[in-house]
């Protein structure tokens, strides 16, 4: 299975729904060095994990020892996974072949999209679109929090010093990546 979803990656790869908006620069204050860094992360083979009733700590030890892939807390025995370098539906078999009768798993590569933003003025661009508390104390490395933000459901993760990771549904990824850089026009931006 995960043979022949690599070869469907090769055949079709996967494109951004933001390859023709994310275009790369720098835009927004002129102010010497940019404030926020934004970016896409893709590809990027993300799942969703909830646990089947009664198997929530089962499914929780499950994922602890899970290698070569990210565990996000998405609310009470449910998680997203994401890796990188994975094929076209790879993940979603692997962890649907690992977790039988422990989790449902559901492929969400193509519907969903991580937009990174990063750099010293992150925080103060988030805040502009969610009443969540993202100071250091608060929102420590590795936290995540489900928020509104522009009027869009938003996963967001602490994933550095003065990163985040936004997970969005593709479908709003468009309008959400222009509000993201309304937002931080002001403190300057870069695109990468």
């Amino acid at each position: 299975m995960a043979r022949q979803a690599r070869q469907i990656e090769r055949s079709f790869p996967r494109l951004s729904p933001l390859a023709d908006v994310a275009v790369q620069g720098r835009f927004g204050a002129d102010k010497g060095t940019a404030g926020v860094t934004l970016s896409v992360r893709h590809p990027l083979s993300i799942a969703t994990v909830i646990a089947r009733k009664g198997k929530g700590k089962t499914l929780a030890d499950a994922l602890a020892a899970l290698k070569g892939a990210t565990v996000l807390w998405a609310g009470p025995d449910q998680y997203f996974v994401q890796a990188e370098g994975r094929g076209e539906g790879a993940l979603a078999a692997e962890l649907t072949a690992t977790l039988q009768g422990v989790a449902s798993v559901s492929e969400q590569s193509h519907g969903r999209v991580v937009i990174r933003v990063e750099g010293p003025r992150s925080r103060a661009v988030l805040a502009k679109g969610t009443p969540v508390d993202l100071h250091a104390s608060e929102f420590p490395l590795g936290k995540s929090a489900l928020t509104q933000m522009a009027h869009v459901g938003v996963h967001i993760t602490r994933v550095s010093e003065d990163g985040f990771d936004l997970l969005v549904f593709r479908g709003f990824s468009e309008s959400f990546w222009e509000w993201l850089c309304e937002q931080s026009e002001e403190f300057g931006y870069l695109v990468r």
